[in-house]
């Protein structure tokens, strides 16, 4: 079960150019994420701990990009700018 307290959620927007720049934050609560992740609104769910954090545990479907990989490995962010992405952290 994903508490709230437990975890911060940044729901934004990544215009992928020649770099990424944060356009839009919203911070979304524990109901609102299990929306996303039960399939009645589409996201993509990034987890920005370590490898060695996202190994111990994660929120199922989850990808793991630190904030140091995010321009290098920002093929596997969504392509379409309206597709909202979600990261969590500690």
């Amino acid at each position: 079960m994903i508490k709230t307290r437990t975890f911060l959620f940044l729901f934004g927007f990544l215009f992928l150019s020649s770099s990424l720049v944060m356009a839009q934050f919203t911070v979304i609560d524990a109901k609102q994420l299990r929306s996303y992740l039960t399939g009645k609104k589409n996201a993509v769910l990034v987890d920005t701990r370590t490898p060695e954090e996202y190994q111990q545990a994660h929120i199922p479907g989850a990808i793991n990009i630190g904030p140091d990989q995010m321009k290098a490995r920002a093929a596997r962010l969504p392509r379409n700018k309206a597709e909202p992405i979600i990261f969590n952290c500690r």
